[in-house]
């Protein structure tokens, strides 16, 4: 692969400057060169972030996506932050990592450590590989619960990978952050702005890590635009929001509703049941969507300011040339298409699809990556690509970088999937290069959609005659799909 190549190269000259180093005295050359043979890596991850709500985060655009390549088809392949996680932290779908929900039995933190899953993970092997690894914001759901239980919310234990531990505890509260980290102590940021702590916090290891001679990776996993107290007196009822910075309350009250087809879909015969029974909805509540939608834009207006301050810090420290930035979502959200006023879980574009754009060192400004990838089982690869290192497994999951470096016509077909709370499988669906079709299991339902000429998913045409030869192709390879592990899934 072309990133081989090219650190191959590094490489050598580092051996030279190395062999230069030692004859006259000094050993500063050598570790530089190290550091700059493999890139750092930052993955910057908000949480139910829509890919329409990146057009009001100046700074990622200006320095993250317009300087890198853009993914314009991804999406994800469980809209729910827990399994989405796992899935980023294995390159696996969650039918193998088993983090099936963000709730025990099926899913959560606590999950995910007896299941020993967390002991096999991208962490793990960067940090064999020599990299240095940290962990700064929200990691799984339900860590706060699991330590409070097994170890006391002070003494919550940090997941093995990880050479630098700074995961949220009270994680929803935006003004009452807590971290325990590792190494250190367990510090309460009462009146803080969590965003802003996590902001700070990224700066900081940025400026350590120039003085280190190994790479490093950074997870930085803000809450926003998640909803989270303390309330604020302008909050929507009967909707959960976001705790909006002082500096950006009400400065996007000029926003409306989302430009969607699909926003309180009139017609809805063709949906499932679940769809099917909840009503439309009337003025008060599209006007509640509009504020939630406002204050989610806010809410990411600082995370906004902390990329800049992070990639200012990356350029002030001689580090940015060798970065690799990564930004993206665990999940999209819904926001009053098909009748649902919020959302995520089930498989509708406005929750499935994520924004993604990578910049740095060997990625092309102004890329388009028009195949379509699935964020959550692609992460792993990619970085254990950028990082010349592997997994003891085959992922499920692909390399981006290749994708960007060679952006053949390539597809391949895609698995989303979701479980209930009790391990009881919601739905599986499978995407190939026109169509999505999706089944319902526990209701026997099932759709299917030509996304080419109905993007907004309006209607489904399980029931064409004409498509009928469609649907059972589909049925035979989601049978297979739902089960495939590593090569099979790609």
């Amino acid at each position: 692969m072309a990133v081989r190549t090219r650190a191959l190269a590094i490489a050598v000259l580092a051996l030279i400057i190395a062999a230069l180093g030692t004859s006259t005295g000094t050993g500063s050359g050598a570790g530089h060169a190290e550091a700059q043979g493999r890139p750092n890596v930052v993955l910057v991850m908000v949480d139910d972030a829509r890919v329409d709500d990146i057009r009001y985060m100046r700074n990622v655009k200006r320095l993250i996506k317009r300087p890198g390549a853009v993914f314009p088809r991804a999406s994800v392949s469980y809209p729910l932050c827990c399994p989405t996680r796992a899935s980023v932290l294995t390159g696996q779908y969650a039918h193998n990592h088993g983090v099936q929900h963000h709730e025990y039995p099926a899913g959560s933190y606590r999950k995910w450590v007896e299941s020993g899953a967390n002991e096999s993970t991208l962490p793990v092997w960067l940090s064999e590989s020599g990299y240095h690894t940290v962990m700064v914001g929200k990691f799984l759901n339900g860590y706060e619960s699991f330590s409070r239980q097994r170890y006391g919310i002070r003494n919550a234990p940090q997941d093995p990978g990880w050479s630098s531990w700074k995961a949220t505890v009270s994680t929803y509260d935006y003004r009452d952050l807590a971290i325990r980290h590792r190494p250190g102590r367990f510090r309460a940021y009462t009146g803080r702005y969590g965003t802003h702590v996590l902001n700070d916090i990224a700066v900081n290891v940025t400026h350590r890590q120039a003085s280190n001679p190994k790479p490093f990776f950074m997870w930085l996993s803000y809450v926003a635009p998640h909803h989270g107290g303390p309330d604020q007196p302008d909050d929507p009822k009967r909707l959960a929001t976001p705790n909006v910075a002082d500096r950006d309350r009400n400065t996007f009250r000029h926003l409306g509703n989302v430009k969607s087809p699909a926003f309180n879909e009139p017609f809805v015969r063709d949906k499932p049941s679940h769809i099917r029974s909840l009503p439309r909805f009337g003025p008060k509540r599209a006007k509640a969507i509009k504020e939630t939608r406002q204050q989610r834009v806010e809410s990411l207006q600082a995370v906004d300011r902390g990329v800049g301050r992070l990639i200012q810090a990356l350029r002030r420290t001689g580090q940015l040339q060798n970065t690799v930035i990564i930004f993206t979502s665990d999940n999209g959200y819904s926001l009053g298409e098909h009748r649902r006023p919020s959302g995520k879980t089930l498989p509708y574009s406005e929750a499935m699809n994520t924004p993604l754009y990578i910049r740095g060192p060997g990625i092309p400004a102004d890329r388009r990556v028009t195949q379509r990838v699935s964020m959550s089982i692609d992460m792993a690869p990619t970085v254990l690509d950028l990082a010349e290192t592997t997994a003891p497994y085959e992922p499920d999951g692909i390399s981006l970088y290749d994708l960007i470096r060679n952006p053949g016509p390539r597809e391949r077909d895609l698995v989303y999937e979701a479980w209930q709370a009790d391990g009881s499988r919601l739905y599986s669906a499978i995407r190939d290069s026109r169509y999505l079709y999706v089944e319902y299991p526990g209701t026997g339902e099932s759709e299917l959609y030509d996304m080419h000429e109905d993007p907004h998913q309006l209607r489904s045409r399980h029931y064409d005659p004409d498509l009928t030869s469609k649907r059972i192709e589909l049925d035979a390879k989601l049978a297979v799909m739902r089960h495939c592990r590593g090569r099979a899934c790609q």
